[in-house]
């Protein structure tokens, strides 16, 4: 009797304790916060970018995601769908909310997360991460490496020496959630009792991000970013997800804070402007502020004459240049300032400190107890006008490829250069594939004129192709050369199939590179390296002296459907 007595009061002390720290949990709110407002003369907005919607896998619509921004008073929301551009028509003001609509592409280096597109383009972007890198430089917008330590390896972004002035995500909404493990279990348990409370027991911290950041900064101008991942959608089964967490709630974690030099005005143009320009130069930092709110955050560098830069800014080296890091923050934080990714100082809630050189500064404010800085800045780069164009020139874009050495055209080599039109029956394309002055300067071409079918039941794989299936040896060469314009931007796949006994497609193996066309006459050169393959049977590389067919084909990987247009390809041939 007595060990049963004894064990119903233990049972009653773990409950009273239990409801204690639910009741713990129900009334934490953020923590207060000390300090002045800053004056250094900057607006302030914030929002949330890197958010799927139903136009991809997220849980809800693009309206739900744009109700969510303005329940929690956002001032700007980025909806980035994978691999398309779909809510573009939604981009602009919906009362105080600026919707920006960008992508997340999938690449076989990782995910890049592009914003600030001008327009949905006709075309698909390849996969191949540098084509993809110009594809958002040239439709006006810029990118970040997505998730870059998932603990997916699927995920995980490979592609650091990646060419173009690229930034990166330092911390990912959904690689936290992935990394939470049981932490993750106890979140959903806490939710319904203060869902702040329980996200921010998901988070980890990001030094894995931050050490490679400060990597890629020694070299060049690197710009950091949060993506929240939100797709208030959690998998249960292949066919039952629930909606979990909420938008409101992600919305509600971390935050991008942008500064800029005039307020929002509600001019859409204007505010679109201003936002994607300090999120491209990284005038911006980022607040964990479900934990205390960061809109009053200051991180300045002043001179000697009353200069004054901040967050994205470049600083020409000079004497007597100081910082100024602090504002409205958490009592109890600690502000940290970093050069080079070694911190110099720090001090409790606010620090003013002279640089002691050139280098690349960076600020973060931590709250004691919590794994996730409360904010992590971006830099400012301190140095003289050689360092800043050697920094310029590791941000830059490839150059073209040299001119070969010797290129032959196909015609000129044994076999038939002949082309035949093929494509499925819900496409179309005009049979007669020779213009006889369609080339430049009048020349003869190949013509591609075409309009790609929509994927049905019946016909899921839709496609209009050039197709030459001369067997050749083509070990002598490094790559084709042709010359193409198109009345459109489209993107056209170039394929060469060389022989692979293992291979479900009668024997041959598909390599693929893809080509991006424009209105005006470009030369290609495809070095035969570039192609890869999607095959499950890959023999591991292409043949080129085991050539079987070479392949001009517009699919839904490369065109939407229902595009219709005609592209000119002359001169085809090899170089060495």
């Amino acid at each position: 009797m007595k060990r049963g007595r004894l064990g119903g009061l233990l049972v009653l002390v773990a409950l009273v304790l239990l409801g204690g720290w639910a009741a713990h949990v129900a009334r934490w709110e953020p923590l207060p916060l000390v300090g002045e407002k800053p004056g250094d003369g900057y607006a302030r907005a914030v929002g949330v970018v890197h958010v799927h919607t139903t136009l991809s896998d997220g849980g809800g619509t693009p309206e739900e995601v744009i109700a969510a921004a303005r329940a929690v008073g956002l001032d700007f929301v980025g909806i980035t769908d994978h691999n398309n551009v779909d809510a573009k028509p939604l981009e602009g003001r919906h009362d105080e909310v600026l919707v920006l609509v960008g992508t997340e592409i999938s690449t076989v280096e990782g995910h890049l997360l592009a914003l600030g597109l001008d327009e949905d383009p006709v075309y698909r972007f390849s996969r191949s991460g540098l084509e993809d890198l110009e594809d958002v430089r040239d439709l006006g917008g810029f990118s970040f490496a997505a998730h870059p330590f998932s603990s997916r390896s699927d995920l995980r972004w490979t592609g650091w020496d990646l060419p173009g002035p690229w930034g990166m995500e330092l911390i990912n909404g959904d690689s936290e959630w992935r990394r939470a493990g049981l932490r993750g279990l106890s979140a959903m348990a806490l939710y319904a009792l203060n869902s702040r409370w329980a996200l921010l027991q998901g988070l980890n911290s990001p030094h894995a991000a931050l050490d490679r950041w400060d990597e890629l900064l020694a070299q060049r101008d690197v710009v950091g970013l949060y993506g929240a991942d939100a797709h208030s959608r959690l998998p249960i089964t292949r066919s039952w997800a629930v909606r979990f967490p909420s938008y409101e709630a992600l919305f509600s974690l971390l935050r991008s804070h942008v500064l800029l030099d005039r307020s929002l005005s509600g001019d859409e143009d204007a505010d679109r402007a201003a936002v994607l320009d300090a999120l491209r130069t990284g005038r911006s930092y980022i607040g964990l502020d479900a934990l205390a709110p960061a809109d009053g955050f200051t991180f300045t560098v002043h001179g000697g004459g009353g200069e004054q830069w901040t967050m994205g800014e470049r600083v020409p080296f000079q004497e007597g240049l100081h910082a100024r890091v602090g504002g409205r923050v958490p009592r109890g934080a600690r502000v940290l300032l970093f050069r080079d990714g070694s911190l110099v100082r720090q001090q409790s809630l606010s620090l003013e400190a002279p640089l002691p050189g050139p280098g690349v500064y960076r600020a973060e404010v931590r709250v004691p107890g919590w794994p996730v800085p409360w904010v992590i800045s971006n830099a400012v780069a301190v140095f003289d006008e050689a360092t800043f164009a050697a920094r310029d020139e590791a941000a830059a874009w490839p150059e073209p490829p040299p001119a070969p050495e010797e290129v032959l055209g196909l015609a000129t080599l044994p076999g038939s250069s002949a082309f035949g039109a093929e494509f499925d029956p819900t496409s179309w394309m005009d049979t007669d594939v020779l213009d006889p002055t369609g080339g430049p300067e009048d020349t003869p071409a190949l013509k591609l004129a075409f309009r790609l079918g929509a994927p049905t039941l019946e016909q899921p794989f839709t496609w209009c192709a050039l197709v030459n299936r001369q067997e050749r040896d083509l070990a002598a060469y490094r790559g084709l050369r042709f010359r193409v314009r198109a009345d459109g931007v489209y993107r056209v796949w170039v394929q060469v199939r060389d022989a692979n006994p293992d291979s479900a497609d009668d024997g041959e193996e598909w390599w693929m590179a893809s080509v991006r066309t424009s209105r005006d006459w470009q030369q290609v050169l495809l070095p035969f390296s570039r192609f890869r393959t999607i095959n499950e049977r890959t023999d591991g590389r292409l043949d080129p002296d085991q050539t079987r067919a070479l392949v001009f084909v517009l699919d839904h990987a490369a065109v939407k459907p229902g595009t219709e247009g005609t592209i000119w390809i002359a001169g085809l041939g090899v170089y060495r």
